[in-house]
């Protein structure tokens, strides 16, 4: 496009994400940094994305709803403050009104900042219709207002229930809602009780610090409830739709998200005003991806199965908002019978004396899976498509993946990249498969990942 202003969102975009680049010499971080605030998701590693997946963070590090949501609160708070010093601005419009309106006009700027994603477009969707509910002063239960929201994504975006992020989020919302017991008053405390317990240097009641105290642990417990509740709901569905679920996925979330939507995106984004910011930046971003390259190292770190069919997986994905509805534990517990069928399900194998041959659609090129009794062969890996995709990454493996096989044996026919494009995916997934081919031994090189066996060539017969 040249440097013009012709197209001058795209021109910014790219601007800001070159002096990223060149300013963080740290690339993981800068990656990052470039994926947070001007949407850029191909500059994180291929392996970076594995780590993020494996610790079940994978939305925090793209434009998701959550970050246009804490941006839109943010922009809120601050055009209230701001509003509130100028009385006359009062008088024409109440600040509530125009913190609300600033709030939703500020987070979609930042959504098209950051590329304008489908997930950012639904979230400004769903915020604009929250605004326009309580700006019309509608006080809708929440099942109604959440309906509405749905309804309202849907009709704009009907292909949104092919996508798993909208079954994520819709899903994810019902459930906090559902499950939010801070409306419930709490049983007042007994006097004697809180007499006999009550320390010498306990702050008295009254002390700003003592309330500040409590005010913090009430938040920490309620972050760290709804972190649960959600990483217990999702799980089933998180099988159904990747066929992996993450089990240190509570763990990680407890810290990435204040990390991430408090320090990290803030940093990234006051960056572009003072360029120094951009240094600790990098260092939240670093002590970020250690730690979950950390908590990804663990053994078990994440749960594969093989994926069970959709009226098998249906129920599971129920026993899941089964145990975290707000009923009496006699009746979450009928949950747990709901699960079995997606944790114990195994993908029917061929009978002894039969094969099954099942061609993936790779594009151009060829990735064909033999399967027997007891055996898997995989002839061919597709073709490479970009630098940082290809088919075996993008459909072997997830093919692999649910049905839960361990090739024997990759066949890779000749050299052509349409046809070995995706070996070193495959072969980094499946290391124990034997190599069988007509490359030569260079060309092979390219394609295996280190420490694997060599290609054990074909030859006539």
């Amino acid at each position: 496009m040249g440097q013009t202003w012709h197209y001058p969102l795209a021109w910014l975009r790219q601007h800001v994400r070159a002096r990223i680049l060149e300013q963080v010499q740290q690339q993981p971080a800068a990656g990052l940094m470039a994926a947070l605030v001007v949407g850029d998701q191909a500059a994180i590693d291929r392996a970076d994305w594995d780590v993020f997946r494996a610790t079940g963070v994978a939305r925090l590090v793209s434009i998701s709803g959550l970050h246009i949501t804490m941006f839109a609160w943010a922009a809120a708070w601050l055009v209230n403050r701001l509003w509130r010093r100028v009385p006359s601005l009062c008088r024409w419009l109440p600040a509530a009104s125009a913190a609300l309106l600033g709030g939703v006009v500020l987070a979609t700027g930042y959504a098209l900042f950051s590329g304008w994603g489908l997930p950012a477009q639904r979230t400004c969707l769903m915020l604009a219709t929250m605004a326009l509910l309580r700006g019309l002063g509608l006080r809708w239960p929440w099942p109604q207002t959440w309906m509405l929201v749905c309804a309202v994504v849907v009709a704009s975006d009907p292909w949104a229930l092919l996508q798993a992020g909208f079954w994520l989020s819709f899903v994810a919302v019902g459930v906090l809602f559902a499950t939010e017991d801070g409306s419930r008053p709490r049983p007042p405390a007994r006097p004697e009780r809180e007499a006999a317990t009550k320390r010498p240097w306990a702050p008295a009641p009254g002390a700003w610090h003592g309330r500040w105290l409590a005010g913090a642990r009430q938040q920490l417990w309620g972050m760290l409830r709804e972190q649960w509740v959600i990483s217990l709901a999702l799980a089933p569905l998180s099988l159904l739709l990747f066929g992996q679920v993450s089990v240190v996925g509570l763990l990680a979330n407890a810290v990435a998200i204040p990390w991430v939507t408090l320090l990290l995106t803030p940093l990234s984004l006051l960056g572009l005003l003072v360029p120094g910011l951009w240094d600790l930046s990098a260092l939240a971003a670093q002590v970020f991806a250690q730690s979950l390259q950390l908590l990804a190292a663990w053994p078990g770190a994440s749960l594969a199965l093989p994926r069970a069919p959709w009226w098998m997986a249906a129920p599971g994905v129920l026993g899941g908002l089964l145990l975290v509805a707000p009923l009496p534990a006699y009746l979450r517990g009928l949950g747990l019978p709901l699960l079995l069928p997606v944790l114990l399900w195994q993908a029917p194998a061929p009978p002894v004396g039969a094969f099954s041959l099942l061609a993936a659609d790779v594009g151009q090129g060829n990735a064909v899976l033999v399967r027997t009794a007891h055996h898997a062969l995989l002839y061919d890996t597709g073709p490479r498509y970009s630098p940082d995709s290809d088919a075996g990454q993008r459909v072997l493996l997830p093919l692999l993946q649910a049905l839960q096989l361990r090739l024997d044996t990759v066949l890779l026919s000749h050299r052509d990249s349409d046809h070995v494009g995706g070996a070193h995916a495959v072969l980094l997934q499946q290391p124990q498969a034997r190599v069988l081919g007509s490359l030569e031994a260079e060309d092979f090189a390219g394609l295996s990942p280190p420490h694997e066996p060599a290609l054990q060539r074909c030859e006539a017969g």
